[in-house]
Parts: C-alpha cells; sequence; structure tokens
C-alpha cells in the first residue's frame, strides 16, 4: 500500500471516528433535553409541551452533533468564557471541549472579560481570568481557529446531571478526570495555599461529609430534576443520616455555599465540627446568586473563593448535593468522592 494511500485511510478513520462521537454526543443531548424543569415566562411557570420538548430535542441534537464534529476536528480551537454562567459552569465547558479535540490541536482558553458578559464579571472588562487561576493552555490561536460557542456534553448542564447513574457515571466521571488530569493545572498559589491549610487543619485524619447548598430561588430550582431546591431540613437529615451509617465519631462537616442563611442552620447544627470558608459574598434567596452582581462588585478574589470550596468538596469522603456544576467539577476532579443527591419530596 502507497503511503498517500495509507494516508488518505487513517484520515477517513479519523473522521469516522470523530463523527461517531458526535453522534452518540447528539444522541445524548436528544436524551437529556431540555434541561430546565419548566418552561419559564416572566409571568409565570408551565411544563413544556410534548411539541415544544421534541422542538428543542431535534434543535439541540443538531447544534451539538456539528458542534462536536468541528471541536474533534478543528486543527485550532478556542474555548472562550461563557458569559452567561459562572466560575465552575466555564470550567466544566473547558473541561468537556478539551476531552474532544484532536490530539494535535492548537487549544487556547479565552477568559478574558469584554463587558458584555451577564454572569461571570470576575473583574474588570480586559482581564484574563483563566491566567489569574490556571496555567495558560496553549498561546493565542489563529483568527479562524474554530471557537467553541456552547455546551456539547448535556449531561454536564442544568437537569442533565442528574442523568446518568451507576456505572456509566462513574465511567463517565473517570473519563473526564483524566482530561483534567492531562490538561488543567492550578497555578494560583493563594487557591493552593487556602485549600492545603484548611485540608491540613480540619480534614486530615477525619470523616469528611461536604455539602453543597445552592441558595433557593426559582432560577437555581428549575435546573432540579424534579423543580425544587433541597430544604436546609433535607440537607440536615440526609447529613445526619449518612453519619449514622458510617459510624464515624471523628468527622467533620464542610460546607460550601452562596446562601447566607445556610451558613447559621449548619453551625446550629454541628457547632465546631463544621467547616466553612469566611469573608466569602453570599446572597439570600430574594436576590441574584454572587456571580450576577454588578460589574465592580466581584474581582478575582471571588473566583477564588469558588475553586477553593470546590476542592475541598473534592476532598471530603462524601458529598450531599443537587444539581450544581460546582458538586459535578468536585466530581470530575476526583471520580472516588461518593456522591449523595438529596431531594425534597415531589
Amino acid at each position: 500500500m502507497s503511503r498517500s494511500n495509507s494516508s488518505l485511510i487513517t484520515k477517513a478513520r479519523d473522521f469516522i471516528r470523530s463523527a461517531a462521537n458526535a453522534g452518540f454526543d447528539a444522541g445524548r443531548a436528544w436524551s437529556v433535553s431540555p434541561i430546565w424543569h419548566a418552561h419559564v415566562t416572566r409571568k409565570s411557570q408551565r411544563q413544556f409541551t410534548l411539541r415544544e420538548r421534541l422542538k428543542i430535542k431535534y434543535e439541540v441534537a443538531e447544534i451539538v452533533f456539528a458542534r462536536s464534529l468541528r471541536t474533534s476536528r478543528a486543527p485550532a480551537v478556542i474555548v472562550r468564557r461563557m458569559g452567561t454562567e459562572g466560575m465552575m459552569a466555564n470550567l466544566l465547558h473547558v473541561v468537556e471541549a478539551l476531552h474532544r479535540v484532536r490530539p494535535d490541536a492548537r487549544v487556547h482558553v479565552d477568559w478574558r472579560l469584554a463587558g458584555d458578559e451577564l454572569g461571570f464579571r470576575f473583574g474588570a472588562p480586559g482581564s484574563d481570568v483563566w491566567a489569574g487561576l490556571f496555567r495558560p493552555i496553549g498561546a493565542s490561536s489563529p483568527p479562524d481557529a474554530f471557537q467553541i460557542d456552547g455546551p456539547i456534553d448535556w449531561t454536564l448542564w442544568g437537569t442533565g446531571k442528574d442523568h446518568l447513574s451507576g456505572k456509566r457515571l462513574q465511567n463517565h466521571r473517570d473519563a473526564y478526570h483524566r482530561t483534567i488530569t492531562k490538561w488543567i493545572e492550578i497555578s494560583n498559589q493563594t487557591v493552593l495555599a487556602r485549600t492545603h491549610r484548611t485540608y491540613a487543619e480540619s480534614f486530615k485524619g477525619r470523616f469528611c461529609i461536604g455539602v453543597h447548598r445552592r441558595v433557593s430561588n426559582s432560577g437555581v430550582a428549575n435546573l432540579q430534576k424534579n423543580g425544587k431546591v433541597p430544604s436546609l431540613e433535607t440537607l440536615l437529615t440526609t447529613c445526619n443520616r449518612a453519619l449514622r451509617a458510617t459510624e464515624k465519631s471523628d468527622f467533620v462537616v464542610f460546607l460550601a455555599t452562596d446562601d447566607a442563611d445556610a451558613v447559621s442552620a449548619f453551625k446550629a447544627a454541628f457547632g465546631a465540627r463544621l467547616v466553612v470558608q469566611d469573608n466569602v459574598k453570599r446572597t439570600i434567596s430574594s436576590k441574584r446568586e454572587v456571580h450576577f452582581r454588578d460589574w465592580g462588585e466581584l474581582s478575582l478574589s471571588d473566583a477564588e473563593d469558588v475553586l477553593v470550596d470546590t476542592l475541598l468538596l473534592s476532598r471530603c469522603d462524601l458529598l450531599v448535593h443537587a444539581s450544581s456544576s460546582v458538586s459535578t467539577m468536585a466530581s470530575l476532579f476526583n471520580p472516588d468522592l461518593t456522591l449523595i443527591r438529596a431531594y425534597d419530596a415531589c
């Protein structure tokens, strides 16, 4: 066989493999969509009709197939920030893109703030949030590089986070963990030092239950499979049940939360056994989530807070959680972390 024929066969095989993977991503997007519990308008919330569901499924599957195929075929790729999302959702987007790029691709993560972001305002316009937290991945790519402009793996978004379970979920976590290990390195020394210090002073040698509590508002509720944010009572009951099952006497509970009300409730329940970051911006259910605050109210230090919370959750023995990018990212940082999904009764 000539060298040219061999090269053509290799290219054909690569394309077929990419198309098959894109088809898998599209099929998964079809299965998962929509990734919201209900259709929301300014005045009401209602369940999707069958026609609406099918329309969303078709449109999303078509978009995801093209996006996945181009990501895996492009010689140069730029992963830009998603300006409507928070810190960990953006990191999940980077991970899903890196998981699909071809081995020889030139990749650049561009988290420079343009000033038009709605939910990713960790600094002043022009700031490079990625460079402030992580080792840069590649230099800036050429102008004709493929820019990944949206999600690919729908199981990392919204209600899709509850789509996988059992062995399928474990394989999913293991695969993404390998991608994280290969590509992503935290370079922010403040984040590394704070994480190490808290682990050494509070976690090491003890059984640790991690809890991620999202603020209970309608937007967060609509990203839960049952349309409900687990109540504080449900989270506390779930923690106590897990502690009884493990029969551990020397334990701590690490709470990562943007909910100001959750801190006092957990302190009342666990006292000195509670570990929680102090001096972190939090909110209440009647107000917007922290990452949606106005320009000038957030800085890189707020992104550091989220990353520290996520890393510490990943170093717990088990994690009590709802659907959230923080808990998902923690589960990918540590695929051996035991997950307990907290549900309120429907």
